[in-house]
């Protein structure tokens, strides 16, 4: 099994662009950062996070987010994922989103599966 170290952390910071916006997404009417593209960046930073050794990668499996203020066209987004707990191959990250006045903006938790690329990917074409 491979073992990846619980606390791991990393943070990425995003300014809301207009394709960002929930009316560019496809998910509502408003000129804010859509919640398909909350729930992209912080799958992002979580994947972002993990170094795994050759021939192994992590998918997503699970998300479960809480999109809770708007962000504007121009605002910043920082995203903080911290990896909490390891069960076999699934790893789960704690996720924390905020603006840059420091306000959360958004949380949730992620779960990625640890896999064998190539085993994997030889699946899709069975």
């Amino acid at each position: 099994m491979v073992e990846v170290p619980i606390g791991l952390f990393s943070k990425q910071e995003y300014i809301v662009s207009k394709e960002d916006t929930a009316i560019n997404q496809k998910s509502g009417e408003v000129n804010v950062l859509g919640t398909p593209r909350l729930l992209a960046m912080m799958e992002e930073v979580s994947f972002k996070s993990v170094s795994l050794p050759e021939g192994y990668v992590s998918v997503g499996f699970l998300m479960n987010i809480q999109h809770l203020k708007p962000s504007f066209v121009g605002e910043k987004v920082i995203i903080e994922s911290t990896l909490i707990k390891q069960e076999n191959k699934k790893l789960i990250f704690s996720i924390i989103c905020k603006n840059d006045k420091g306000e959360e903006i958004g949380k949730g938790e992620c779960t990625r599966v640890i896999v064998e690329k190539v085993k994997f990917e030889q699946k899709e074409t069975k």
